[in-house]
C-alpha cells in the first residue's frame, strides 16, 4: 500500500480499478488487454489513486504513465513517488537536467534505445508525455482537434515508446504490465492522429490500460455532406467507432473496445456534496461595453478598452466578495501579458480614488506556454502562497494565463486559489471544466466556496431583461453548457473535422517588457523541445483550437468567442448546488426563461428575439393575441446582435409563422411548450374566441351574469350577440373537443350560461343573487325594489307563488339563495314536498332540532350547514335567518314548530291542552306536518281571506305606483338619495351607482316602513297581506 492516507473516495476508485482490472483466472489475457476507465471530477486525486492502484496490482511490474503536458508530468512524478513507487523511474520528454526531476531521481531521455536499456523490465515507472507517441523530428501537432490527421502516413510514425517497444539497437523494453492515461479525453477523436497510438495493441503494447478523465468526450462521425447541423446539435447515435469521411475511424469514450467500461465514476455535484471539492458560484460581471473611440476604431482598440473596463470591475468584485487570489484565463497571450502588467497601475490609480473599496497592493503575474518549466514553478508557487515578484504579501493576487494551466496543475499554497475568471469566451466544455477544476481544489474540511466569474459586456442602452435573446450573454451560456456537460455527463456529440490549419506561433514572452534576462535563455531552451509544439505543452492550445475548428464546422466564421450556442443546462438548487450571482437586478421568470432557452434547450438567437418579443407583449397586453400587422421595438442586441440600434420587429408575422409551423407539424415540441406558456392562441377562429372571451369575462365582473342581452356590449365587443350565437345549435363549433373546451371555458364563468329556462328569469335571478351577495336579506326585497331595471321583488313574489311551476334545477338555484315557497293558501300543513317527500321548511326545523340535541344552543352561524341523517344538507344558517325575519308571514303552525325549539321571537312554545307548562319548559315534539289545520280567519290563508288578500295587494301597489311616479316627476336623483339616506338607506352595493328609478323605488319602501313603525294598526288590507 501507499505511503499517502487515501480518503473514503480514494479507497473506491482503487478498489473498483484493481477488481476491474485484474487478471483472468486462468492468467491468460486477451489479445488486446484489459482496458478500463475512471471518470472523476477534477482535483478528486485521481493521480493519488492511480498510483495506489497500480502498487497494489503490479508492485514489481513495468508501468506506463502518459500525460498531455510537462507541468503535469512533473506533478505527477512528485506524487507517485509520494505515494510510494521508489524504484527506478525514466521521464520520456526533454526537460533534461531539470533539477526537481533529478531532486527525484528521475532520469529523462528522448533516445529510444536509451529508454528500452533503462526500461527493459519491471519494476520501472516511465512517466512520459504524448508527445512521446509522435516520432521525432516532426513537428508536433497537439494543439488542435485533428492531431496528425492533416497527414496521417507522417502521423502514423513510431515515436520515442513505440520504437523502444519494437527494439532499437539490440534492445527492447518488455510491454507495460499497465499503461495509465491521464487525460484520456485527449486521445479521444480521429484514429489516425498521432495521439491515438496509445489504443493500437501492436504499437504500444500493454496488459492493462487505464484511461483516466474528468471530460469523457463522445464522437459521432460528421454527415456525408462534410457539415454540421448546427443548431440542434446533432449527430446522435451510440456507436463511438464508424466510418467518416475519406473511411476515417473515430475513436468515442463510450466504445468499450477502446476505452473499456466505467470502472469507477465520481461527478461534480457528488464530489462537491461530499465535501471534496469546494462549493461554487458562478458571478456574472454585467459591464456596460465601453464606447469604441469612434466609427473606425478596429478591434484590438475595442478589445483593449474592454480589458481596463474588466479590470476595474474584477478589482471591484473582489472587495464584494472577499476573494484574495483569482486566475484569469485569456484567448490571446497577448491579452494576458498585457492584463497582468497593466494591473497593479489600475489598481493603484482605483485605490486613491476610492481606497475604501479597492485593495492597495494588488499583485499580479502571467503565463504562457511559452515559459518554461522552471518559470513557471516559481511563479505558480509565489502565487499560490500570495506574493508578488518582489516577494511582499499582496491584499489580491491575479494570475493571467494563456495556452497553460488548462488541465491537471494543482496550484496549493498557503492561499490557494479563490476563483477562476473566463476573461474570454469559452465553447469548448472540455475547457469550460479544466478551466473550473482550477478553483474547486480544496483542503479536507476547508469549506471554501470557489468564484466562477464570467464577464458580460452589454451594449449601450441594452436591457438585461433581453438576456434571452442577447448575444451579449454567449459567454454565460458557454460556461453553463460547460458545468451541465461535467455534471450531467450529456457530452455533446461532436462533429469530426476532416482538416486542419495551423500557423508558426510569434513567441510573446520576447515581447514582456519585464521579463527576467535569464528568462531568454530558458525560452529560446524551450522551443526546440521534441514535446513543446509552437505553443510548448500547452494544457490549453488544444482546446482552443477545437472550439475554432467547431465554429467553422457550423458554418460560423467567427472565433468560438462568438460561436453558436451548444450544450445543456447547469442545475439550480441546494445544498453544494452553486448559485447564479448576476451583479444587475433581474426578475427571476427572466433568467429561468434563459436558462431552459439558452442552456437547457439551446435555440437559435434569431428565434428566440421572437419568442422574447412575445413575452414583452403578453406582460404589457395580457393576453397572446398578436394582430397580423403588429410591429414592436426590438433591443440593442435582438435585432442581429451586433450592438445596433434595435430596430423594430414584425412580432404579427412572427406568431403567424408559427402558427403555420404549428399546423404543419414542423414546429419542434418544446417550441410549442414555451409559446404554449405565454398563452399562445394556435388559430384565428380561437384567437377570436378567446378574445371575445375575455370581454365576457369583464362583463361577469360586472353584472355577475353571462345572461346578457343581445344588445349588451363591453370592452368594445358585441358581448350578447355573441353569446347568442354561441348558444344556437352548433355555435361553439363542429369540431366535438374544440366545443367542450369552449363550453367548459364559459362555465368556468358562469355554469348558467345557457340555461335551459328564459334568459330573462336568468337575468333577474342574478340581479337578485347580487343583491344578497352585497349584504341584503330576502326581507328587504320587496316588490318594487328594482335591480338593472328589474324589479326583483315583484319577481321575488311570483317565483314564492308559483314554486310548483319551476323546474327541479329553478327551485335548487333559488334554494341556494334561501328562498322558500309561499305557504299553501288552503291547507298550508299538506303543502307538496319540494325534494324527497320532506319539505323544506320540515327538514329546517329537524336540521334545527338536530343542532341543538348536539351543540345545546341554537346560536347558528349564518353559513353553518347542517347534515341530515339521510344525508341531505340544509343551510341551516340561512334558514334560521330568513326564518326570522319573515316571522310575521309564518302560518301559526309554523311558528308553534319554531317556538317548540324555544326560539324567543317565534313566541311562547304551545302547551298540551289542560297543561299548566311554564312558558320556558321543553314542549313536546311539533305536530306532523300533515296534520289538517282550520282555515284562520285575520292572518289566515284560507276561505274569503283569500279574496280580501288579492284587494289589498292591488290597493296596496297602485299607492306604490302613484308615490314613484310623483318622486320621479318632481325629485333629481341626488335629492332621492339624499332622501333615502335620511330614510335610513345602508349604502351597500353602492347606492350612488344605482339609477333614478332604482333610487325611488327604493325611497317608497323605506317610506312604507316608516309609516309602518308611526302607525301600529295599519288599515286591514294590510293585516291581511301579513305585514304587521
Amino acid at each position: 500500500m501507499g505511503e499517502i492516507p487515501l480518503f473514503p473516495h480514494q479507497v473506491e476508485f482503487v478498489d473498483a480499478v484493481v477488481r476491474g482490472l485484474s487478471g483472468p483466472l486462468d492468467g491468460v489475457m486477451p489479445a488486446r488487454g484489459l482496458r478500463g476507465q475512471v471518470v472523476s471530477a477534477t482535483g478528486t486525486g485521481k493521480t493519488i489513486s492511480a498510483a495506489t492502484a497500480a502498487l497494489r496490482m503490479v508492485p514489481r511490474g513495468l508501468v506506463g504513465v502518459l500525460v498531455p503536458t510537462l507541468d503535469l508530468l512533473t506533478q505527477t512524478v512528485q506524487a507517485w513517488r509520494a505515494v510510494g513507487h521508489k524504484g527506478p523511474a525514466v521521464a520520456v520528454c526533454s526537460l533534461g537536467a531539470d533539477p526537481l526531476l533529478e531532486a527525484l531521481d528521475v532520469r529523462c531521455t528522448t533516445n529510444p534505445t536509451q529508454l528500452a536499456l533503462w526500461a527493459r523490465q519491471g519494476p520501472m515507472v516511465v512517466f512520459a508525455t504524448y508527445a512521446s507517441l509522435v516520432s521525432q523530428g516532426l513537428e508536433d501537432n497537439q494543439d488542435g482537434d485533428g492531431e496528425g490527421v492533416a497527414d496521417e502516413e507522417r502521423a502514423g510514425a513510431p515515436g520515442v515508446l513505440e520504437q523502444a517497444l519494437r527494439g532499437s539497437y539490440g534492445q527492447r523494453m518488455s510491454p507495460f504490465d499497465l499503461l495509465v492515461v491521464d487525460e484520456a479525453h485527449r486521445t479521444s477523436g480521429a484514429m489516425g492522429k498521432a495521439w491515438a497510438a496509445v489504443h493500437d495493441q501492436e504499437r504500444i503494447s500493454a496488459a492493462r490500460r487505464l484511461y483516466m478523465t474528468a471530460t469523457p468526450r463522445l464522437w459521432a462521425p460528421a454527415a456525408a455532406s462534410g457539415e454540421v447541423s448546427g443548431g440542434e446539435g446533432a449527430v446522435s447515435g451510440s456507436e463511438g467507432r464508424s466510418e467518416a469521411l475519406g473511411g476515417r475511424l473515430v475513436a468515442s469514450m463510450d466504445d468499450v473496445e477502446f476505452y473499456g467500461p466505467v470502472l469507477y465514476e465520481l461527478g461534480l455535484m457528488e464530489a462537491v456534496e461530499r465535501g471534496i471539492l469546494a462549493s461554487f458560484e458562478v458571478d456574472v460581471l454585467e459591464i456596460r461595453d465601453p464606447e469604441a473611440p469612434g466609427e473606425g476604431a478596429v478591434a484590438e482598440e475595442v478589445r483593449g478598452r474592454r480589458l481596463a473596463a474588466l479590470q476595474a470591475a474584477l478589482l471591484k468584485h473582489a472587495d464584494a466578495t472577499g476573494v484574495r487570489n483569482l486566475m484569469t484565463f485569456h484567448w490571446r497571450t497577448l491579452e494576458a501579458m498585457a492584463f497582468a502588467r497593466a494591473l497593479p497601475e489600475t489598481a493603484a490609480e482605483l485605490h486613491e480614488t476610492d481606497p475604501a473599496v479597492y485593495p492597495k497592493r494588488v499583485g499580479a503575474e502571467w503565463l504562457c506556454g511559452e515559459h518554461s518549466a522552471a518559470h513557471r514553478r516559481v511563479v505558480l508557487d509565489r502565487y499560490a502562497n500570495g506574493l508578488d515578484a518582489d516577494g511582499w504579501v499582496t491584499d489580491l493576487g491575479i494570475l493571467a494565463s494563456c495556452q497553460v494551466l488548462g488541465e491537471g496543475v494543482d496550484i496549493r499554497g498557503r492561499r490557494g486559489v479563490d476563483g477562476v475568471v473566463f476573461a474570454d469566451t469559452r465553447s469548448s466544455p472540455v475547457q469550460i471544466v479544466q478551466i473550473t477544476g482550477r478553483g474547486l481544489r480544496q483542503a479536507p474540511g476547508e469549506g471554501k466556496v470557489a468564484r466562477l466569474v464570467v464577464p458580460v459586456f452589454l451594449q449601450a442602452g441594452e436591457d438585461p431583461e433581453d438576456m434571452m435573446a442577447s448575444a451579449s450573454y454567449r459567454p454565460l451560456v458557454a460556461v453553463l453548457q460547460g458545468l451541465r456537460a461535467h455534471d450531467s455527463r450529456l457530452i455533446e456529440r461532436m462533429v469530426l473535422r476532416t482538416a486542419s490549419s495551423r500557423g508558426k506561433a510569434t513567441s510573446v514572452v520576447a515581447l514582456d517588457p519585464r521579463r527576467e534576462e535569464d528568462e531568454r535563455e530558458e525560452s529560446e531552451e524551450g522551443q526546440s523541445e521534441v514535446e513543446q509544439p509552437p505553443a510548448g505543452d500547452a494544457g490549453e492550445g488544444e482546446e482552443q483550437d477545437e472550439a475554432a475548428d467547431a465554429a467553422a464546422a457550423v458554418g460560423d466564421d467567427r472565433r468560438p468567442a462568438g460561436g453558436e450556442d451548444e450544450g445543456q443546462e447547469d442545475e439550480d438548487g441546494r445544498g453544494g448546488v452553486p448559485l447564479l450571482r448576476f451583479s444587475l437586478p433581474r426578475n427571476p421568470d427572466v433568467i429561468a426563461a434563459f436558462l431552459r432557452t439558452r442552456v437547457l434547450r439551446p435555440d437559435s438567437e434569431l428565434w428566440l428575439s421572437g419568442l422574447n418579443a412575445l413575452r414583452k407583449w403578453v406582460a404589457s397586453q395580457g393576453h397572446a393575441q398578436v394582430p397580423m400587422d403588429t410591429v414592436v421595438p426590438l433591443g440593442t442586441t435582438e435585432s442581429n446582435g451586433d450592438g445596433g440600434n434595435g430596430g423594430t420587429y414584425a412580432l404579427g408575422a412572427w406568431v403567424s409563422e408559427q402558427r403555420r409551423a404549428f399546423r404543419a407539424g414542423t414546429l419542434k415540441a418544446w417550441r410549442a411548450d414555451l409559446l404554449d406558456e405565454l398563452g399562445m392562441v394556435w388559430s384565428v377562429a380561437d384567437a377570436r374566441f378567446y378574445k371575445n372571451l375575455a370581454a365576457a369575462r369583464n362583463y361577469f365582473a360586472a353584472h355577475r351574469t353571462l345572461a346578457a342581452p343581445k344588445d349588451a356590449s363591453h370592452d368594445g365587443v358585441a358581448v350578447g350577440q355573441w353569446l347568442a350565437n354561441l348558444r344556437k345549435a352548433g355555435g361553439l363549433g363542429k369540431d366535438e373537443e374544440r366545443a367542450a373546451e369552449r363550453r367548459q371555458a364559459l362555465e368556468r364563468i358562469d355554469r348558467d350560461w345557457n340555461p335551459p329556462w328564459p334568459l330573462q328569469w336568468q337575468q333577474r335571478y342574478a340581479a337578485l343573487a347580487a343583491v344578497l351577495a352585497d349584504g341584503a336579506t330576502l326581507a328587504e326585497i320587496l316588490p318594487g325594489v328594482t335591480v338593472s331595471g328589474h324589479d326583483i321583488g315583484t319577481w321575488l313574489r311570483a317565483q314564492q307563488e308559483e314554486w310548483e311551476q319551476l323546474s327541479e334545477k329553478q327551485r335548487e338555484r333559488l334554494d341556494e339563495l334561501g328562498v322558500e315557497p309561499l305557504p299553501a293558501t288552503e291547507v298550508p300543513a299538506t303543502a307538496k314536498a319540494t325534494k324527497g317527500g320532506s319539505g323544506a321548511f320540515e327538514r329546517g326545523v329537524a336540521a334545527l332540532a338536530q343542532y341543538k340535541d348536539r351543540e345545546g344552543h341554537l346560536t347558528v352561524p349564518r353559513a353553518h350547514v347542517e347534515r341530515l341523517e339521510d344525508g341531505s344538507e340544509v343551510k341551516l344558517g340561512v334558514f334560521l335567518s330568513n326564518s326570522k325575519s319573515r316571522r310575521a308571514k309564518l302560518h301559526a303552525d309554523r311558528l308553534a314548530a319554531l317556538a317548540a325549539l324555544a326560539l324567543e321571537w317565534a313566541g311562547p312554545p304551545p302547551s298540551s291542552p289542560g297543561s299548566t307548562e311554564a312558558a320556558g319548559d321543553v314542549p313536546g315534539p311539533p305536530a306532523p306536518s300533515d296534520a289538517r289545520v282550520p282555515a284562520a280567519d285575520g292572518d289566515g290563508r284560507g276561505g274569503a281571506g283569500a279574496e280580501e288578500e288579492h284587494r289589498a295587494r292591488a290597493a296596496r301597489s297602485g299607492r306604490r305606483a302613484q308615490r314613484l311616479r310623483e318622486l320621479m316627476r318632481t325629485h333629481t336623483k341626488t335629492e332621492l338619495l339624499r332622501m333615502a339616506y335620511a330614510r335610513g338607506l345602508v349604502p351597500y352595493n353602492s347606492p350612488e351607482k344605482w339609477r333614478k328609478d332604482e333610487i325611488a323605488s327604493t325611497l317608497v319602501d323605506l317610506e312604507a316602513r316608516a309609516q309602518q313603525v308611526k302607525d301600529p294598526a295599519p288599515p286591514a288590507e294590510d293585516r291581511a297581506l301579513g305585514t304587521t
